[in-house]
């Protein structure tokens, strides 16, 4: 989740909780308030209808508003509050009424009285005081959402600009990583450890790079001067016993010049030194090394068979591509049985590759990992070489083993 999106939504779930906690709150607020002003109303008329008897000596009645009554004694009791039902007979339903009770004494005569108001109208007024501030109020947060969402973008222009500057930059690419710089301090300080950390990394890069350039210079070239030493001394007349040893240490040499290659492919592949150059079509490659590799299949009287129903097509390195469908169809020709068959197949973007051949104990975990080998007399780097080409093109690739081995190759 983007961090835009994440601050937002916070946002957006605290403004609800805040409408919610609001409006609730407000209701019952409203409600007393209005509550005790109904009160002092019920109050305020029972203090001027006493006025009204002192004076007049008129005893108002409006049922059920107003009921006033001449009584013979006066009982002694506080002016109490309650809620009562009366039924309305023009709505034929019964009405929630709050009443006031109360008896006094004037001129000494005893009276009772009863005020009610209906809560009707205090529940309407409750309901249409917390819709109006609700609606004012969710007014209020959604502008001041939107604002703050312009705001925050406008804040993080920046800081996004920074971000895919550094997504794209390569070491490969000899261009400096050139940082905009804010106003906001955190940001400036984000992007001069960014800066130190790149160039420290590039230093390191580079020192990297013309180690294992030097180290496979230093290394190839002895093993050269060795290998065309023994090739001459194969030359001359030896007894069985001295060219078999010589032999022996010239194919030694042989492999260790191809385990010199194969681990600095590997470094420069994991140091991204191959810069993806067009879009490569791998079944025009899988027909070329087919017939490049012709030779050892028929040597095992290999089956090939093809079922290409759309073409596997992908920018990356040429020279990757060829080393990647190289090392699957040689490890599937050395690694098959007699008569056995390989089968490509391609579609929607998968390319398969799958080979008959013995069972073992290799997994999708364990197959890609370095110098892992069965019987074979490979070094175990083949495979390794095609993840890690796999892994700087953003393609996946997985092994299963059913009745065949098969090799799947995915865009992602």
């Amino acid at each position: 989740m983007k961090f835009l999106t994440k601050i937002n939504r916070n946002y957006l779930i605290l403004l609800t909780l805040t409408l919610l906690i609001v409006t609730i709150s407000a209701y019952f607020v409203l409600n007393r308030i209005i509550l005790h002003n109904t009160k002092n109303n019920l109050k305020e008329q029972e203090f001027l209808i006493k006025k009204q008897i002192a004076e007049k000596f008129e005893i108002p009645n409006i049922y059920p508003i107003i009921e006033v009554k001449v009584v013979p004694k006066l009982i002694n009791s506080k002016p109490s509050f309650k809620e009562i039902e009366i039924k309305n007979i023009k709505e034929d339903e019964m009405e929630l009424y709050l009443e006031y009770a109360n008896n006094f004494q004037i001129k000494n005569v005893n009276y009772s009285i009863k005020l009610r108001q209906s809560t009707f109208e205090r529940e309407d007024l409750v309901s249409l005081l917390t819709k109006s501030l609700s609606i004012l109020l969710l007014a209020v947060l959604i502008i001041s959402f939107f604002v703050s969402r312009i705001i925050n973008k406008t804040v993080w222009v920046d800081f996004e600009k920074n971000l895919r500057k550094i997504e794209n930059f390569s070491f490969t690419s000899n261009k400096l990583l050139q940082l905009i710089r804010s106003d906001i301090e955190e940001f400036d300080r984000l992007n001069r450890v960014v800066n130190n950390l790149t160039k420290k990394l590039e230093r390191d890069y580079l020192s990297l790079k013309e180690f294992s350039e030097n180290a496979s210079h230093e290394i190839q070239t002895p093993i050269s001067v060795v290998l065309l030493h023994l090739g001459e001394i194969l030359q001359q007349d030896l007894n069985e016993e001295t060219f078999k040893k010589v032999h022996a240490s010239i194919n030694a040499l042989k492999k260790l010049s191809s385990l010199n290659q194969s681990l600095i492919l590997l470094t420069k592949i994991e140091n991204r030194q191959f810069v993806a150059e067009k879009t490569i079509s791998l079944n025009e490659i899988i027909e070329r090394k087919i017939e490049e590799f012709s030779i050892l299949s028929e040597n095992k009287s290999l089956k090939i068979s093809y079922d290409f129903k759309s073409p596997f097509e992908y920018k990356m390195n040429e020279q990757l591509a060829e080393i990647l469908i190289n090392n699957l169809i040689s490890n599937a020709i050395r690694h098959n049985i007699e008569k056995g068959s390989i089968h490509f197949y391609s579609n929607n973007g998968e390319l398969r590759i799958c080979n008959s051949g013995t069972s073992n104990a290799f997994t999708n975990e364990n197959i890609f990992n370095r110098f892992t080998k069965g019987n074979s007399k490979s070094f175990g780097l083949g495979l390794a070489i095609v993840k890690n080409i796999c892994e700087v093109n953003q393609l996946s690739i997985h092994y299963i083993f059913t009745d065949v081995h098969c090799f799947s190759l995915k865009k992602l």
